[in-house]
């Protein structure tokens, strides 16, 4: 009995610290920028939105991944309000919003708690929400779309055009992600990540595995979902 309890033990160690390795190690960084009508129109949230959104991209959050997919954070140490100045807060609260629920400090204490944690060797809590509204500050990627003539107008948009187009204003590849409309079906714009590398924070071209989107996509504005809302 006394070895099979050893052995019992043994592997249990063995498990943990398989485990343990794993947890929060990443390759990169996602800074994901959410188009605020498709994450408010989506068939999995539109229920759930405090409507009407902002017609805008805000920060959805600054994801650490891994090449292979996505990074397991240990949820430790956990979100620490005080940790965030006056300052920081009110920056957060215009372009790190909750956009479903309109209530922010829980939003910030989630990402913190499902992404932040796996970048704490690199950046502590005021760094990390810090660091994803330098990158909202310094790419405007509504305004690089507008610029380019790509509207969120309800057009149907080729997925490698508007990645092309972030690309001749960035240098780097970007990552898209879609989901589907509630009333219409159809494949939408949703968000749009730049990636950053992990060692010096400097912008890189984002994994073909992080593309969460098909070929082809609509772009809306919250104003064309208005008009089907209306008539519910």
């Amino acid at each position: 009995m006394a070895k099979r309890s050893e052995i019992v033990l043994i592997l249990s160690m063995l498990l943990l610290i398989g485990w343990s390795e794993g947890v929060n190690e990443f390759d990169y960084y996602q800074v994901v920028l959410q188009w605020q009508p498709a994450t408010c129109s989506s068939s999995t949230l539109v229920d759930e939105c405090v409507q009407p959104p902002d017609e805008r991209f805000s920060i959805h959050g600054v994801w650490p991944s891994l090449l292979s997919g996505d990074a397991v954070c240990s949820g430790t140490p956990p979100y620490d309000g005080t940790q965030l100045n006056s300052s920081i807060r009110a920056r957060l609260h215009q372009d790190w919003p909750s956009v479903v629920h309109r209530v922010d400090p829980p939003f910030w204490s989630h990402e913190w708690t499902l992404h932040g944690t796996c970048s704490y060797a690199y950046l502590d809590q005021f760094h990390y929400f810090d660091f994803g509204l330098f990158v909202y500050g310094n790419y405007d990627v509504l305004g690089i779309l507008n610029y380019y003539n790509v509207y969120p107008n309800g057009n149907l948009y080729a997925r490698s055009d508007v990645e092309n187009i972030i690309y001749s204003a960035t240098g780097k590849w970007p990552a898209l992600r879609c989901n589907n409309n509630f009333w219409s079906g159809d494949v939408q714009l949703h968000e749009i990540s730049l990636c950053f590398r992990k060692q010096d924070f400097s912008l890189e071209d984002c994994p073909y595995n992080a593309v969460k989107c098909n070929d082809y996509f609509v772009w809306n504005s919250w104003s064309s979902n208005a008009v089907k809302v209306s008539t519910e």
